[in-house]
C-alpha cells in the first residue's frame, strides 16, 4: 500500500483543519463527537486520496462537510457506537429499578413479610445478569454495519436460545441463595433503593449521551434495524 493512503496530503491536511475548526464552533458537540467525526472525514481522505479522488469531490467545501456531520441524525449515536458496559449499565438499572419497586410495593402492602424471591443480593445479581445478557443479544442479533457480515440466521438462533436458558437459570440459581447472605430489606429500603437506583441511571444517561424510554437499548436496535433495511433498497 502507498504512503499517502496512510498520511494526507497537504491539500486533505488543509481541508480537515479548516473542517474540524468550522466544527469545534458548535458548542453541542462533545470532544468524543469532534474527534470522532474528524477521525471518519480523515479516513475517508486516505481511501481516497490514492485514487486521485479529492476532498472537494467527496464532500464539497469544508463548510459544506461540516453541515452534514452537524446535521443531528448523523451525529447522534448509533446502537453499536457505544461500549457494551454503558448499554448493560443503563439496562442493568432499569431491571433493578423496576424489580425494586414491584418489591417495595408487594412488601408494604403483604400482610406478613416474605423473604421469597425478594432478598437485596439476588436482586443486585439478577439485574446485571439480566442486563448483561439483553444487552450482548441485542447486539449480537442486531444489524452492525461495522461489520462486513452479520451472524447467520442459525446463529441468531442460537444466541437467542442460549440467552434465555442463561437468563432462566441464573434467574432461578439467584432466587434460591440463602437468607444468611440475601436477606430481604423492609419495604421502605427497596422504595429507597429504587430512587437512588433511579438517580443514577438518570446520571448515566446524561454521561453518556443515551436518550429514550426505559429500555433504550430496544429503540436504538429497532432504529438500526430500520437503517439496515434502508440501506439495502
Amino acid at each position: 500500500m502507498k504512503e499517502d493512503n496512510f498520511q494526507l496530503t497537504k491539500k486533505n491536511e488543509d481541508f480537515i483543519f479548516r473542517f474540524k475548526k468550522i466544527l469545534a464552533q458548535d458548542s453541542k458537540l462533545t470532544a468524543e463527537q469532534l474527534e470522532d467525526i474528524t477521525e471518519d472525514v480523515s479516513t475517508q481522505l486516505r481511501e481516497a486520496q490514492g485514487t486521485g479522488v479529492t476532498a472537494t469531490q467527496i464532500f464539497g467545501t469544508p463548510t459544506q462537510a461540516a453541515q452534514k456531520y452537524l446535521d443531528p441524525k448523523v451525529t447522534a449515536k448509533k446502537l453499536h457506537d457505544y461500549k457494551f458496559w454503558v448499554l448493560s449499565l443503563d439496562t442493568s438499572l432499569v431491571i433493578f429499578i423496576l424489580f425494586s419497586a414491584v418489591f417495595g410495593l408487594s412488601l408494604f402492602f403483604a400482610k406478613q413479610q416474605t423473604n421469597q424471591g425478594a432478598g437485596i443480593v439476588s436482586l443486585l445479581l439478577i439485574s446485571i445478569l439480566g442486563g448483561s445478557i439483553y444487552t450482548n443479544i441485542v447486539l449480537k442479533l442486531t444489524p452492525n454495519p461495522k461489520l462486513s457480515q452479520d451472524p447467520s440466521s442459525t446463529k441468531r438462533w442460537l444466541y437467542l436460545a442460549g440467552a434465555v436458558i442463561a437468563w432462566l437459570v441464573g434467574f432461578l440459581v439467584l432466587g434460591m441463595l440463602p437468607t444468611v447472605i440475601n436477606p430481604t430489606l423492609p419495604s421502605i429500603a427497596y422504595i429507597i433503593l429504587a430512587i437512588v437506583a433511579y438517580g443514577v441511571f438518570k446520571w448515566n444517561r446524561k454521561q453518556a449521551g443515551l436518550k429514550g424510554g426505559f429500555f433504550a437499548i430496544s429503540q436504538l436496535s429497532q432504529q438500526a434495524r430500520l437503517d439496515a433495511t434502508k440501506n439495502k433498497k
